[in-house]
């Protein structure tokens, strides 16, 4: 990887503008840059060094918006997801390169086409019903590296605050995603190839989180979540189109 500058360059690009996202708004680094990547890498180098990425990139979030964060309205959302983790992983190990593209492909456009819809119908329940949000998450986390689309309809859909939604995410990142390296480790899927190659990527990536920080004061956020979701939907697609292709 390191050899191939041209695509190198590209991955890097892509991972800028996917911390620059969730520098912003909490969230989308693997809804954009997991789609995108996939087009280039094969799905299970791809997960796992996003995963890298997506620990140390959620810390200075978190340390910025920790104030805002509800650990009673997420800490049955965050054990139920972690259930879901070794789910996850089994489908990453079973599923091919083709068939994890149009997976991963086919959420990201999911979760652009509701979000922009603009869906919701908030619940009573609201503890109870974070529990099967939170182990499709941790299925997806492990599976495809976005742990996101079920947790950002779910707190979308009960109406929270900017803030509060943005450090909820977050931790429930964090967690989810100390748990998952961990079973990739105990699954073989972290070669040293693979950490080699995240290792490259961090610095940007946290150049472009803290870009997002900084661009998060003065941006009017909802236009800035209008273009994201058009990024989102139009790298869904593409990864889509790649792996049905490749089937």
């Amino acid at each position: 990887m390191a050899s191939d500058l041209p695509l190198l360059a590209a991955v890097l690009v892509i991972v800028l503008i996917a911390g620059m996202v969730k520098g912003i708004t909490g969230f989308g680094f693997v809804l954009v840059a997991a789609p995108l990547m996939t087009i280039f890498i094969d799905p299970k180098m791809v997960v796992p060094a996003i995963i890298i990425q997506t620990l140390p990139t959620s810390v200075p979030i978190l340390l910025h918006a920790y104030h805002h964060l509800r650990i009673r309205r997420m800490w049955l959302m965050a054990l139920a997801g972690m259930a879901g983790v070794p789910v996850g992983t089994l489908v990453l190990l079973v599923l091919d390169a083709s068939l994890l593209r149009l997976l991963i492909g086919t959420v990201v456009t999911m979760v652009a086409v509701v979000m922009m819809l603009g869906f919701r119908k908030p619940l009573q329940h609201e503890l109870m019903a974070s529990v099967p949000v939170g182990f499709v998450g941790g299925m997806l986390c492990a599976s495809t590296g976005m742990s996101g689309p079920p947790v950002i309809f779910f707190y979308t859909n009960q109406r929270l605050n900017t803030r509060e939604f943005r450090a909820n995410i977050v931790a429930y990142f964090v967690m989810l995603d100390i748990v998952t390296l961990s079973s990739f480790i105990i699954a073989g899927l972290l070669p040293g190839e693979t950490v080699s190659f995240s290792v490259q990527l961090l610095p940007v990536s946290l150049v472009g989180v803290i870009g997002g920080i900084v661009v998060n004061r003065w941006v009017q956020e909802r236009l800035f979540r209008r273009i994201a979701l058009v990024l989102i939907l139009l790298a869904g697609i593409m990864s889509a189109a790649t792996g049905i292709s490749g089937l």
